[in-house]
C-alpha cells in the first residue's frame, strides 16, 4: 500500500495517524489532538494527519468528530466492519466476540500499513478504564504497537499521561504497549513512573501537556499584558480592599471514584459542591456552574437544582440572572479560554479546564482527583491551591478561592512563566518526535519560521518546572 500522497510542488506528503478518542464530548482530547496535529503541520510541509479511533466508524461518532473543534485529513475506524456491526447490535456470544477481536486485529494491521507513522497524542490515554470496557484503551494500545511492529511502521507516544494502576494487569498491558514505541514522552513524571521498570521508560523525556504548546501560551503573556493585569488588580484592591471575587466559575465533574464506596463518595462530592456554591454566594460572589465535558451536564444539573432555592437578593451575574443559576457549556478550548479570562477565580477538577485557566492566566483552585492535577499546579508553584476532591470541605475551598483572588497578580506572573516554559518544552519535544519518526522537517535553521521560533524559545529563561515544584512543596 502506498503510504505517501502527493503534496505541494509534487513532493510526496507523509501520512501520520493519531490514535485515540476524539469528537466524543471530551474537550481535553479534542484540544490535545488539534495541538499535536498543529505541531506536526508546522514542521512537515504537506503532511496528512488522520485519526484512528474507536468511535469514528460509528455514525454518531463520525458526526461528533466533524462537529468538534478539530480538523483532520481523514478518519479511520479502529474496529473492523464485523466488529462495528457487533458493537452496534450489542449481541454476540463469547465465540462471536473472539472472532470480532481477531478481525479487529487483522483490520488494524492492514490499516497501519498505510501510514508513515502512528502517534499517540498527549491525552490521558494511560488512565484507568473506569466504567469503560475492561482493559479499554490500554489493550488497544498494545494491539496497535504489535500491528505497527508487524508492518514496520514507526510508533510513538507524545506527551501522554495516566496511571497509577491499581493492579498488575493494566500496568503490564501499558508496559507492553510502551515497549513497542520507538519514541516516548510523558506530560508529567508520575505518568512515566507508573509504568513497570521493565518497560524501559525510566530515561524517557518528561515535557508538559501539549495544549500548553498552543500560541496562547505566549500571546497572553507579553509584558504589556502582564502590566495591565497588575494595574487592574491593584486598582481593584485599592477600591475594595476586603472584597472577594466577583465571579467564580465552578466546574462540576462526573466524579467516578475508584473502589466499592464510589456511590457514596460521588453523592458526598455533589453535596459538597452545592454547599460550596451556597458559601460563595453567601459571601457575595456570583457563581457560574461550568460543564466542560459531555459527561458533566448531569452533575451540573444536580448541583444547580440543589442550590436553586437561593435568596432572591443574591448578587446578579454577568447575564443578569441570579448567582448559581447560570449553567455554562463550552464546546471547544478556544471558547473556554475566552470564557475563563472573564472570571475572577476558577474552581475545577477537570484537568483541561485547569490548563485553559493557565492559558487565560486566571487564579485556580484544583479539586484534585488524579495525580495529573497535582503535577500541573505544583509544577507552576501553586501547590497551595490544590485540595483532594474527596477532602474538599466547602469552607476550606471557599477560603482558598478568596486567597487565590487576593493573590491574583502573583498567580498571573507564575502562570505566565509556566506557560512560556511549557511552550518551549513542548515545541522542543515536537522537534525530537519528528526526527525520531524519520519525517523530513521542512522548517530548519535557514528557515525564517525556525529563526522566529528559536528567538521565542531563547527568551524563555524561567526556572525549570521541576525546580518550581520543589520550591512550592
Amino acid at each position: 500500500m502506498t503510504r505517501a500522497r502527493r503534496g505541494p510542488a509534487g513532493v510526496d506528503a507523509p501520512r501520520v495517524a493519531l490514535f485515540g478518542e476524539v469528537g466524543v464530548g471530551n474537550l481535553g482530547n479534542d484540544a490535545s489532538f488539534t495541538a499535536v496535529a498543529a505541531l506536526l503541520r508546522e514542521r512537515v510541509r504537506g503532511i496528512r494527519v488522520e485519526v484512528i479511533g474507536r468511535d469514528v466508524g460509528l455514525e454518531d461518532g463520525a458526526r461528533r468528530a466533524r462537529r468538534a473543534d478539530v480538523r483532520f485529513d481523514g478518519t479511520v475506524p479502529l474496529r473492523s466492519s464485523f466488529g462495528l456491526r457487533l458493537q452496534r447490535s450489542g449481541r454476540g456470544g463469547a465465540m462471536t466476540r473472539t472472532a470480532a477481536k481477531l478481525a479487529d486485529l487483522l483490520h488494524l494491521v492492514r490499516v497501519v500499513g498505510g501510514y508513515d507513522a502512528v502517534v499517540v497524542p498527549g491525552t490521558g490515554v494511560l488512565e484507568r478504564a473506569g466504567r469503560r470496557d475492561p482493559g479499554g484503551v490500554l489493550v488497544w494500545l498494545a494491539v496497535l504497537a504489535l500491528a505497527c511492529r508487524l508492518r514496520r511502521v514507526p510508533f510513538a507516544w507524545f506527551a501522554v499521561g495516566g496511571g497509577p494502576y491499581d493492579s498488575r494487569l493494566p500496568a503490564w498491558t501499558a508496559g507492553v504497549a510502551a515497549r513497542g514505541a520507538r519514541y516516548r514522552s510523558f506530560r508529567d513524571a508520575g505518568s512515566r513512573d507508573a509504568l513497570p521498570a521493565w518497560a524501559g521508560v525510566g530515561r524517557d523525556a518528561v515535557t508538559h501537556d501539549v495544549v500548553l504548546g498552543r500560541p496562547e501560551a505566549l500571546r497572553r503573556g507579553t509584558p504589556s499584558e502582564r502590566s495591565e493585569r497588575s494595574e487592574r488588580s491593584e486598582r481593584s484592591e485599592r477600591s475594595e480592599p476586603s472584597a472577594g471575587p466577583r465571579t467564580v466559575a465552578v466546574g462540576v465533574i462526573d466524579h467516578d471514584p475508584p473502589g466499592g464506596d464510589s456511590a457514596s463518595l460521588r453523592r458526598r462530592y455533589l453535596d459538597r459542591a452545592a454547599a460550596l456554591v451556597r458559601t460563595l454566594v453567601g459571601s457575595g460572589s456570583v457563581v457560574e456552574l461550568l460543564a466542560a465535558d459531555g459527561a458533566d451536564h448531569g452533575p451540573v444539573a444536580d448541583v444547580r437544582e440543589a442550590v436553586s432555592a437561593v435568596p432572591a437578593d443574591v448578587p446578579m451575574g454577568r447575564r443578569g440572572v441570579p448567582a448559581a443559576s447560570v449553567h455554562t457549556e463550552v464546546t471547544g478550548l478556544d471558547a473556554l479560554v475566552v470564557y475563563l479570562a472573564d472570571v475572577d477565580v476558577v474552581v475545577s477538577s477537570r484537568y483541561h479546564v485547569l490548563v485553559a485557566a493557565f492559558l487565560a492566566r486566571r487564579p485556580v483552585v484544583a479539586l484534585s482527583h488524579a495525580h495529573k492535577d497535582d503535577a500541573l499546579l505544583h509544577g507552576a508553584g501553586l501547590g497551595a491551591y490544590v485540595v483532594p476532591i474527596d477532602a474538599a470541605e466547602p469552607g476550606r475551598v471557599a477560603a482558598l478561592v478568596r486567597a487565590a483572588h487576593a493573590d491574583a497578580a502573583r498567580v498571573a506572573e507564575e502562570l505566565d512563566a509556566t506557560c512560556r516554559a511549557a511552550y518551549a518544552s513542548v515545541h522542543g519535544e515536537a522537534d525530537r518526535l519528528v526526527a525520531a519518526l524519520g519525517l523530513v522537517a521542512t522548517v530548519g535553521p535557514a528557515d525564517p519560521a525556525h529563526d522566529a521560533l528559536a528567538g521565542v524559545l531563547q527568551d524563555v529563561t524561567t526556572p525549570s518546572l521541576d525546580d518550581r515544584a520543589r520550591e512550592s512543596s
